[in-house]
Formats: structure tokens, C-alpha cells, sequence
């Protein structure tokens, strides 16, 4: 029998098939699409967001996981030679009032042991991002946010989980998980079987269509949200040199530039509800809605070099906060749900999260003698 099946192959169940992989017990991940981290995790804007922007009042859970998860990419990125932009990130304000509101910010960063963060007077601001639009009066400078290709860093925690005698199999739909004995039974459309002692659901926008495989009721409330982003090609390199968040709303992080590590520049997210769970387009109103608010932070944006267009769907549920809790019913069962935004920079947090205070607070979790942290 499976010691920790994972369901879910993004970047956090691939994170959490690597932090396993150094415990013992055997851990297998299967994830129903072709290849890893082919839904939610590259369809987004690839940013470790600096911790100055993962506040506590939009959820304790992904404050705490994003800012330890923030430090620890850097180490990943490094360590698994990670592509990555790391200038930085610049958050803006266009009035007195967002001044404000930056300064605020930073006071209760700092109360919060981040030091890191720099203010810029508007001359300061403009001496960096020149192409900025010249009515944005200031800004806070945050060292540690950066772009990151997620893909390879999914595959690189993949082989590194294999390295340590983890099994990952694609193309592995779940059909049906319900409670047999001591454990799960875990079937597929393929029809394989797997029996293992507990379950990690980390699906992300499935989730909780997993959870009612087997759940009385799903115990938290998915909601499917599309985020859509325009890309500028390689050309467009330079044009911005960190990536500039808006000013601050106590929703959403807004519409940002954020420069790729290819040299391409994605331009987004929207944030916008939908009906789908499985499927996600961009549309004209959210491109418009893109470059109407791109337009507000920078001046001169080289749209005739619009490389394409992509949309993806965001694990959400109603709750602001992550949702990383053991079934009420079964224990052994662990929900992993709500992991938007900040989820891809709480990632390697997470996976540890799970770890340590979850199931070892279920069953005491073992870590191998000497494991390969950081061999692909």
C-alpha cells in the first residue's frame, strides 16, 4: 500500500511529492493531464511576490506561507538553476491618498521584521522606470519579488522527487476515491487502482470536485475565477525593468508589468468569475480591461509587439484564506483549496505546511537519513 498519494500535479503537488519524497514511506503523484503544472501553475504571472504584498489582513494562512515560501524560491531558483528576473518589484501611486497607503504599507512591513523595503520619490522612480506613466507621484522598491519559469522548476522538483523514489504518473484521471480499510482506494479512468493510507488533494480548481467524490459535503465553497494576461515578445525586453505593481486595493493585487525571464513582458491579470471549472479564454473585455489599466502605469507600451494572449483558471473558493485542512470524516484525507494568489510563491511553504503540521500531527513523519535535496 501507498504511504501519501497526491492528487494533483501543479507546482504545489509536485512541491509536496519532493518534501515527501525526503520522508519516509512511498509517495506517488498523478496528475490527469499530459504533462506537469499544464493548468494553473503556468498559466499565471510566474511571480514570487515580494512579502511586503502578502499582508495578513488578506488571510493569515497566506501571509505566513507566502512570505516563507517568497524566501525559499530564492534557494530553489538558485540550487535547481531556476531562470528567473529578479530586479525586483516597484508598487506606484497616483495620488496623495495611494501615497499614503504605500506609506502605510511599509511602516506595517517593518513592524513585521521586513526591513527590505525602499522608498522612492518620484524623481527616484523615474531614474529606474522612465517609461512609467508621469502621473504616478512615488513608490516603495521590494527586492525580492521576481518572475521565475514555473515550468521548469515544477520539472526539477519532479526529478528530484523521483530522485528520491518518488512515482509520478501523467495522464491519470480520478474517477472515484472512497474509504477501504486502513486507507483510500483510488481509481482512474485508465482503470488503474491505487490503494494508499492517506490522500493529499491538491487538484486546484478540481479540488473540489475531488472532495465530492467522497465527502458528505465539500467542506469549503469552490469558485472559478479567470485571470487573463496579454504577452509583449522578446523585443519589448527593456522597455520595463521591474515589475510594477498598481496601487494598492484591499481585494486584488491588480493589474501588473511584470517582466519574464525569457524577455518577453506579461501584462495582467484580470480577475473576473466564471461559470467553468475546466476551461478558460481570454476575451476582448478583459484584454481591453488590460491595457486600459496598463495604460495608467506606463506611457509609450509597445502593443503592436503582442506576442499573444492566454487565460487561466484560479483555484478560489469564498474564504480569502487558504483552505489546508484534514477531513472532518476522514483524517487521512487532506484538502488542499483556495491556493490563488499568493499560491505559486507560498508553494514550497505549503508543501512543508502540509508536512509538519498537518499529517504529522497525524501520524509522526519521519525524514530519511540522507535524502538528495536538491539533485534533478
Amino acid at each position: 500500500m501507498i504511504d501519501y498519494l497526491i492528487i494533483g500535479g501543479g507546482i504545489i503537488g509536485t512541491a509536496l511529492a519532493r518534501e515527501l519524497s525526503h520522508c519516509r514511506g512511498q509517495t506517488v503523484l498523478i496528475e490527469k493531464g499530459r504533462t506537469l503544472s499544464g493548468v494553473q501553475s503556468t498559466h499565471n504571472s510566474a511571480l514570487v511576490h515580494p512579502p511586503a504584498m502578502m499582508p495578513p489582513y488578506k488571510g493569515k494562512l497566506k501571509s505566513a506561507l507566502g512570505i516563507k515560501g517568497s524566501l525559499l524560491h530564492q534557494t530553489l531558483a538558485e540550487r535547481f538553476d531556476v531562470p528567473v528576473f529578479r530586479n525586483g518589484a516597484i508598487a506606484t501611486a497616483r495620488t496623495e491618498d495611494e501615497l499614503d497607503k504605500l506609506r502605510q504599507l511599509k511602516r506595517q512591513s517593518e513592524a513585521e521584521g521586513i526591513d527590505t523595503i525602499t522608498w522612492l520619490s518620484r524623481e527616484e522612480m523615474f531614474e529606474r522606470e522612465p517609461n512609467l506613466h508621469q502621473a504616478l507621484k512615488g513608490g516603495l522598491y521590494m527586492p525580492e519579488a521576481m518572475s521565475a519559469d514555473t515550468s521548469i522548476l515544477t520539472e526539477r522538483m519532479a526529478s528530484n522527487a523521483r530522485h528520491n523514489g518518488a512515482e509520478i504518473y501523467t495522464n491519470t484521471e480520478v474517477t472515484a476515491l472512497k474509504k477501504s480499510g486502513n486507507g483510500f482506494e483510488i481509481e482512474t479512468r485508465s482503470g488503474q487502482l491505487f490503494r494508499s493510507r492517506f490522500v493529499i488533494n491538491a487538484a486546484g480548481a478540481a479540488a473540489g470536485f475531488i472532495a465530492g467524490m467522497i465527502e458528505d459535503q465539500v467542506p469549503f465553497e469552490p469558485v472559478s475565477r479567470r485571470g487573463e494576461y496579454v504577452v509583449l515578445g522578446k523585443q519589448a525586453s527593456g522597455f520595463i525593468n521591474h515589475i510594477i505593481y498598481p496601487p494598492p486595493t484591499s481585494r486584488t493585487k491588480g493589474v501588473l508589468i511584470i517582466p519574464q525571464p525569457d524577455g518577453t513582458i506579461r501584462l495582467g491579470p484580470t480577475d473576473t468569475e466564471q461559470k467553468s471549472f475546466y476551461s478558460s479564454l481570454p476575451t476582448e473585455a478583459g484584454i481591453n480591461q488590460i491595457r486600459n489599466e496598463v495604460n495608467l502605469l506606463a506611457e509609450e507600451i509597445p502593443y503592436d509587439l503582442e506576442e499573444r494572449y492566454y487565460s487561466g483558471i484560479r483555484s478560489s473558493i469564498i474564504d480569502p484564506d487558504f483552505y489546508i485542512r484534514p477531513s472532518a470524516k476522514y483524517p487521512q484525507l487532506i484538502h488542499l483549496a483556495g491556493l490563488d494568489s499568493p499560491g505559486v510563491t507560498a508553494s514550497p511553504a505549503i508543501a512543508s505546511y502540509v508536512v509538519t503540521d498537518i499529517l504529522h500531527h497525524i501520524e509522526p513523519v519521519a525524514r530519511k537519513i540522507s535524502p538528495n535535496f536538491f539533485g534533478y
